[in-house]
C-alpha cells in the first residue's frame, strides 16, 4: 500500500518551532513527510531530527514581484513532480505563495494554517495588502486552521475566511506545549544560583518579557509602566530575552532607553528560556495582537503567573484571574496596576502561579497533531 505524502511549508528555517515534532508524529503515522522551505543549517538539522525530507525552495521574506513569481513556479514544479496527498503552509509568505502553487499543482488536500492577521494595527494601502494576503490562501485551500479562536472570530468577522472552512483545535495554540521542557522539575538549581548572583537578582522583584524588541509586543507600553513603577520601588528588575528590529519601533530611541536604564537587563536572545523563566516573579508581554501566545503558556508552564492583554491571540493563552491577567492593549496604567497587584500580594501570585500548571494541560502537542491527522484524512 502506497504511503501517502505530507508537505509541511513554512517561509523561513526559524519557524521550525512551531512544528517541532509535527513531521516526526507524522512519520510515525505512516506518512512520507517533507518540510518545503530555504535549506541552511536549522532546516537541515530539522529534517535530521524528525526524519523528514527538504525541499528547498528560494523564498523572499518581503514582497518582490518578480522573485515571489519565480518562487511560485518553483513550488508549482516540486509539488507537481512529487505529488503529495496533502500539504499544510503557514507563516506568512509560505502561506501565500505556498498556497498558490499547490492549487495550480492540483494538490489533492490544501490547508493553510493561520498563525495570526497582521492587518489588524495597519492602515490605508497596507492593511489592504495584507489582508489580500490573507484571503487568497483561504480561496484557495480547502481548510483553515486558525490557531486560536480569537482568530477565527476576528477572521470570519472581517470577511477574510469562509465559514465552512475554518477550524480551531481544542482550545488553540500552535503546536501544543512540551511539558517535559517547559518545567520547573528540568531547570539546574545550580545554574538558577549562578544567573542570581551574576546579575545581583537576590532581593529583587523580576518582572520578565520573552520576544522581539517591537510595537506590536507591547515594548513600549512595558517600557513606560515599568520605568514608573522602579522610581518608587527600587528593588524592581525587568529581564528582556529577545532581539530588537527598529524597522518595527516607531520611538527609534527605546533601545537606547532600555540599555541606559539601571534596573532593565536586556540580554538579546538566550537558548535556554525555560533557564531564564526559571528566574521571574512575574511574566509580562502587554502585545497588541499574537496568532497564539506561546510565549504566556510557556511561562504558565514554569509556574509563573502571567500578563497579557486582550488582543486578538493573546486572550486564548491565558485564562483570566486564574493563571493571569488580562489588560487592554497599549494602555500603561492598568498594566502598571496589574504588576503593582502581583508585587503586593503574594497569595495571588503563587495561586496564579500553581494554577498555570493545570491550565497548560489543554495544550498537548499530541492533542493538536491527533486534530490535524483526523483533518488530513477526513
Amino acid at each position: 500500500m502506497r504511503r501517502k505524502k505530507l508537505v509541511l511549508g513554512i517561509t523561513i528555517s526559524g519557524s521550525t518551532p512551531l512544528i517541532r515534532g509535527q513531521a516526526k508524529y507524522f512519520k510515525n503515522c505512516g506518512y512520507d513527510v517533507y518540510l518545503m522551505c530555504p535549506k541552511d543549517e536549522k532546516s537541515i538539522a530539522y529534517c535530521k531530527e524528525e526524519g523528514c525530507t527538504l525541499l528547498p525552495v528560494r523564498i523572499e521574506r518581503y514582497i518582490n514581484p518578480l522573485k515571489d513569481i519565480a518562487t511560485v513556479f518553483s513550488i508549482f514544479k516540486i509539488l507537481r513532480k512529487l505529488k503529495p496527498d496533502v500539504i499544510n503552509v503557514g507563516t506568512p509568505k509560505m502561506g501565500l505563495l505556498g498556497a498558490i502553487g499547490a492549487f495550480l499543482a492540483k494538490v489533492p488536500k490544501r490547508i493553510y494554517t493561520c498563525r495570526g492577521l497582521r492587518y489588524e494595527h495597519e492602515l490605508g494601502l497596507m492593511r489592504k495588502l495584507l489582508v489580500t494576503t490573507e484571503k487568497i490562501p483561504g480561496k484557495l485551500s480547502h481548510n483553515i486552521i486558525c490557531i486560536s479562536p480569537s482568530v477565527k472570530d476576528r477572521a470570519l468577522k472581517d470577511n477574510i475566511f469562509e465559514t465552512k472552512k475554518v477550524i480551531v483545535f481544542k482550545k488553540g495554540s500552535s503546536n501544543g506545549i512540551n511539558l517535559n521542557k517547559f518545567s520547573q522539575n528540568n531547570v539546574s538549581r545550580e545554574e538558577i544560583l549562578s544567573l542570581k548572583h551574576r546579575y545581583d537578582l537576590s532581593n529583587k522583584f523580576v518582572f520578565g518579557f520573552v520576544g522581539r524588541l517591537i510595537d506590536r509586543k507591547g515594548i513600549n507600553e512595558l517600557y513606560k509602566a515599568f520605568d514608573e513603577l522602579s522610581l518608587i520601588h527600587p528593588n524592581f528588575i525587568l529581564i528582556l530575552i529577545g532581539k530588537s528590529d527598529s524597522s518595527q519601533l516607531y520611538d527609534k530611541s527605546l533601545v537606547s532607553k532600555i540599555v541606559a536604564h539601571n534596573s532593565i537587563l536586556w540580554l538579546g536572545w538566550q537558548d535556554n528560556i525555560p533557564l531564564w523563566l526559571s528566574l521571574f516573579d512575574v511574566f509580562v508581554m502587554p502585545a497588541w495582537w499574537e496568532g497564539f501566545g506561546n510565549s504566556y503558556l510557556e511561562a504558565a508552564a514554569m509556574g509563573k503567573p502571567v500578563i497579557g492583554t486582550n488582543a486578538t491571540g493573546c486572550k486564548d493563552a491565558i485564562k483570566k484571574d486564574f493563571n493571569g491577567s488580562v489588560v487592554p492593549i497599549k494602555e500603561v496604567k492598568p498594566l502598571k496596576n496589574a504588576m503593582l497587584t502581583y508585587y503586593e500580594n503574594n497569595s495571588l501570585r503563587e495561586e496564579h502561579g500553581k494554577n498555570g500548571l493545570h491550565w497548560v494541560k489543554n495544550f498537548n502537542p499530541e492533542d493538536i497533531w491527533n486534530e490535524q491527522k483526523k483533518l488530513y484524512e477526513n
